[in-house]
């Protein structure tokens, strides 16, 4: 099987450099988001949750100015010109769990997919897409969004679905759901992820007004990490995804599930969950050699390495937690 970086792609150029993958897209001239794309993301996150020798993604545009524009609105127009009536979302709720069981079936995606037809295609987009981003925040890697261009409705649903964003300062950087311009509501999670990142008043506020947001009013609020010069965005980006790569997997993977999916669950149950994931982290092999250098730092230094900042153990090079190698 071909490890992630040997993965022959359609619009993701893909390089490995340690423990960190590099992820270029590129769907001239304007980048928007295609199934070709979605597609790819899919194998990329399938291979990349098979491959220990990744400890994290770096998400970014191939073309200069360019991340994910949003999706094609060339295959969204396929989609809507279907003869199918209105339907109310009490009746196409039933139906999408009802036909996502159904692609789950050995071979029903690409069967789908080779059908043809602009509705079929629309089914296995929207299925691979939930399927992604689902994977991405389960994962025990770490995906960055380095932002080098516009990136708004389901361009900006990839990146919200990534554990870090930073976002170059070039002039013409907008973010957001826009949606709402168009008619429509975000459809790949900017409706859930949103609020937990904003609140839900500033998150109403923005998918109802539907105007993107410059670099600086994301920072702000809160949407992105850091906003980086453009000439050292995706540097800054690989650098970050180092230094988080070597991270113990298991506590990574129990870091994201935690926060992602216990949001809304009862407090005492949350907790529960919270405390079996602390003692899976601490069973781990590597924890003996993690607490003798403890020990043996904390009788030269006087302090607790980590928590006096000492830079072996920020940058995760004092012990290897990966299990790997590499």
């Amino acid at each position: 099987m071909a490890t992630t970086a040997e993965l022959e792609l359609e619009t993701l150029t893909v390089e490995q450099h340690g423990r960190v993958i590099t992820a270029r897209y590129a769907s001239p001239p304007l980048n928007f988001v295609t199934t070709a794309f979605v597609r790819d993301l899919d194998a990329l996150t399938a291979a990349v949750d098979r491959d220990d020798s990744v400890g994290a993604v770096v998400l970014t545009g191939g073309i200069d100015g360019r991340f994910l524009t949003h999706a094609d609105p060339t295959e969204l127009g396929d989609a809507t010109a279907a003869p199918i009536p209105p339907l109310s979302p009490a009746v196409l709720y039933p139906l999408w769990r009802l036909t996502r069981a159904a692609l789950r079936a050995p071979g029903a995606l690409r069967a789908t997919e080779a059908a043809g037809g602009a509705v079929a295609q629309a089914l296995a987009w929207g299925y691979r897409w939930r399927r992604t981003i689902l994977r991405m925040n389960r994962s025990s890697t770490v995906y960055i969004a380095a932002i080098n261009g516009p990136t708004t409705g389901g361009g900006h649903e990839i990146a919200l679905a990534c554990d870090l964003r930073f976002v170059s300062d070039a002039p013409n950087i907008r973010l957001g759901q826009i949606e709402i311009l168009a008619g429509l509501i975000p459809g790949g999670g900017g409706t859930q992820r949103l609020p937990k990142i904003l609140g839900t008043a500033k998150a109403l506020e923005h998918m109802l007004e539907g105007a993107p947001l410059t670099a600086e009013q994301a920072l702000d609020l809160g949407l992105v990490n850091a906003i980086v010069p453009d000439n050292d965005l995706v540097t800054h980006a690989q650098n970050t995804a180092a230094r988080l790569a070597r991270r113990a997997p298991t506590a990574v993977r129990a870091i994201k599930r935690l926060t992602y999916f216990t949001a809304g669950r009862p407090l005492d149950t949350a907790l529960d969950k919270e405390l079996a994931g602390f003692l899976a982290t601490g069973l781990q092999p590597a924890m003996k050699a993690t607490l003798h250098a403890f020990s043996t730092d904390l009788a030269e230094l006087h302090d607790s390495p980590p928590s006096s900042g000492n830079n072996d153990w920020i940058h995760g090079t004092r012990v290897n937690q990966t299990g790997t190698t590499r």
